[in-house]
């Protein structure tokens, strides 16, 4: 078969095969989603080796300059091995950090409120003793209320909240499972990266054209190297910006500085929305205490904040991946319209990608045509 009836009948069948969908949408949109279930934890397995392959991969590297140094040999897997238990051994010490002094804080909180309530009620008891005389229309009110009907509306009630407690309880059984399922996955999947790279790269090659093959080896390992660099850039910019947030308070004299300033830098890995979510628990802290409290936090809080998103922010991520500002938050900013937080994670290393892809393209075809031109000359 000559190569414009294969061109031409594979169009066809790609034309037919995009009706048939469209006219059976609603069963192809079911099938999707059964799909996107079942691979579902492969999926999260691979975001999270991605995010566990930058530290690890950092600590073994030191491990190995460390080792030559002292002219001492141990077998990859062993370092490869020792790395990994640190990283986890990392993330949990700063999970441990946080709860440690976000729960103590929560604790003393809750102690002061309780305390305020303890010692305001006698006033408010006597509040509502003299505004009861006055409340005859109270009365008034509930006289023409049909309790029978009440009662039937609050069965009613009670029955729609157990079976939204029911399908929470499903939902959350199967989140957990499938972050269950996606932290197996993604240990394999880093602890053996190289051999499932070279199985990858291996079906590449033996399926598509080798121009095809090289090119999509290129834009993993630019990609890879990209992510890398963000990550490192990302954890950079939260230590800063947790810092900046603990020297704010402290000089502002608010409370919770200390508290704060780790939440925030925990948060802030998350692009542009994880500090304002810390912001929040902040907010929400400072007001336990006072309401002015709480105005002069959000005040400081989003004062930072603003600092740090237009100055800090684009100049320390953006730079580490090789991206100007004004790229670096275009690429949040779309991400986060279509995928929300995973979206303003990964979308700012794949505009990297895809800038450095176009200079090289662009450059190629710049050189091949300034070739031309001195032929000709």
């Amino acid at each position: 078969m000559e190569k414009k009836t294969k061109q031409n009948l594979l169009l066809v069948i790609v034309g037919v095969s995009l009706y048939a969908a469209l006219m059976n949408l609603s069963e192809v949109v079911g099938f999707l989603k059964n799909v996107i279930g079942v691979v579902l934890p492969i999926i999260v397995g691979g975001i999270l080796a991605l995010f566990i392959n930058v530290p690890m991969s950092g600590i073994e590297k030191r491990m190995r300059q460390m080792l030559k140094r002292k002219n001492r040999q141990l077998s990859a897997r062993f370092c490869r091995g020792v790395s990994f238990l640190l990283t986890f051994a990392c993330i949990a010490l700063v999970l441990t950090l946080v709860f440690t002094l976000l729960i103590p804080e929560l604790a003393a909180s809750m102690k002061g409120l309780y305390l305020l309530v303890e010692t305001r009620l006698p006033q408010w008891m006597d509040d509502i003793e003299r505004f009861a005389p006055e409340a005859e229309w109270l009365e008034e009110t509930f006289a023409g209320i049909d309790l029978e009907k009440i009662v039937h509306n609050i069965g009613s009630g009670a029955n729609i909240f157990f079976e939204g407690v029911v399908s929470t309880v499903s939902s959350a059984a199967s989140v957990v499972g499938t972050a269950a399922f996606g932290l197996i996955i993604s240990v394999y999947l880093t602890l053996s990266k190289e051999q499932v790279c070279g199985h990858a790269k291996k079906l590449a090659y033996a399926y598509l054209k080798p121009a095809w093959a090289d090119y999509i080896t290129h834009v993993c390992q630019t990609f890879n190297r990209s992510f890398a660099n963000f990550l490192s850039g990302q954890c950079m910019e939260a230590v800063i910006l947790g810092t900046l947030m603990f020297l704010a308070f402290t000089v502002c004299r608010l409370p919770y500085g200390s508290l704060i300033g780790v939440l925030t830098a925990v948060c802030a890995v998350i692009p542009y929305v994880g500090a304002f979510l810390s912001g929040a628990v902040s907010v929400v802290l400072a007001l336990l205490v006072s309401p002015a409290s709480a105005v002069e936090c959000l005040i400081v809080y989003l004062v930072v904040q603003f600092i740090e998103n237009q100055l800090i922010y684009p100049r320390v991520v953006g730079g580490s991946v090789g991206l100007p500002p004004l790229y670096t938050l275009i690429a949040a900013i779309i991400g986060g319209k279509l995928l929300g937080i995973i979206g303003i994670i990964f979308f700012i290393p794949l505009m990297a990608v895809a800038v450095e892809l176009v200079k090289e393209d662009a450059g190629k075809r710049l050189h091949g045509r300034l070739d031309n031109v001195t032929r000709n000359s």
